[in-house]
């Protein structure tokens, strides 16, 4: 897909792409591609402007991202680094998944978002992790957090910008059992929807126009937001299941759920989550859990 974007660019010339051409043929009589280093630079085409640019920038690169086969590369196989196929694969989606992007226009392609999303999370969860993976995973989960504008976990966001839901869920159980403190982190740090936050001017909202001038652009068309709303319900159900017997940990879930969730009926899916949770098994029912179940249900 990335050699697609480089031979199609309508900027080239044809003797360019004719040597670009050659050059392929050679490379795919290898096993292995050489490394981008001093040795093959000068055989390298400028990607700069082939890349695709603006606003579908990101859902390009979700996709090439997506057509990573990792799975029919031979795993096993280490290059010079000492690092596998697998290991820059894995880290290679989880920094096309961590990417902030503006949430596109239409129905299709806001479909396509979610869909991109999920089936490479699918691809992930069939792989095992191991120490080296999990380091990865803590590695890029750092980044991500501290990260500027490029990042979809950043301490600031567009309004705009693509829910991190389902991939903040998957990865707060991947980091669970190895770096609680990160995974909550995490998970707490994507429970956000600004999309449905309000908009209102820092001037007099005492006055009615003011707000009347507010209400009725408030939203953008997000065709998906009903969908977008049960995973970030679901992202905070497993947060709270995780968190039993933890009373600390219970009472930030709460406050996030609280502060983030503005649909009424997750708010009453999580309270009845919340006391199924606190009463399983034999065992005493969790009183901090039922607590928080009372709270959300009188929310």
């Amino acid at each position: 897909a990335l050699w697609m974007c480089i031979v199609l660019n309508p900027h080239c010339k044809l003797e360019q792409k004719s040597s670009w051409l050659k050059q392929l043929k050679k490379w795919n009589s290898v096993d292995v591609c050489p490394w981008e280093d001093g040795n093959h630079g000068n055989e390298l085409p400028n990607l700069t402007n082939a890349l695709p640019q603006g606003a579908n920038a990101n859902q390009e690169n979700m996709g090439q991202c997506k057509s990573l086969e990792y799975q029919q590369l031979p795993a096993h196989k280490f290059l010079e680094e000492g690092e596998s196929y697998l290991m820059l694969a894995v880290e290679v989606a989880l920094i096309g998944l961590g990417q902030q992007r503006i949430m596109p226009d239409g129905l299709y392609a806001q479909e396509k978002v979610c869909r991109n999303e999920e089936q490479l999370i699918s691809k992930l969860q069939e792989i095992e992790l191991d120490d080296t993976l999990v380091k990865i995973f803590r590695k890029q989960a750092v980044f991500l957090l501290e990260g500027g504008p490029y990042s979809g976990l950043g301490e600031v966001i567009h309004r705009e910008s693509v829910p991190m839901h389902t991939f903040a869920k998957y990865l707060f159980t991947s980091l669970l059992p190895h770096d609680a403190e990160l995974a909550y982190k995490t998970a707490l740090r994507a429970m956000r929807l600004l999309v449905l936050e309000s908009t209102a001017p820092s001037g007099d909202m005492s006055r009615p126009h003011h707000i009347a001038s507010v209400v009725p652009n408030r939203y953008p068309r997000w065709f998906t937001l009903s969908h977008i709303e049960s995973q970030q319900c679901e992202l905070a159900s497993t947060m709270l299941t995780a968190a039993k017997g933890d009373v600390q940990r219970l009472e930030t879930v709460l406050e996030s759920i609280q502060k983030n969730i503005h649909s009424s009926s997750h708010i009453f899916k999580l309270a009845q989550d919340a006391f199924k949770i606190a009463t399983l098994m034999d065992s005493l029912p969790d009183i901090t859990l039922l607590k928080v179940s009372l709270e959300l249900g009188l929310q």
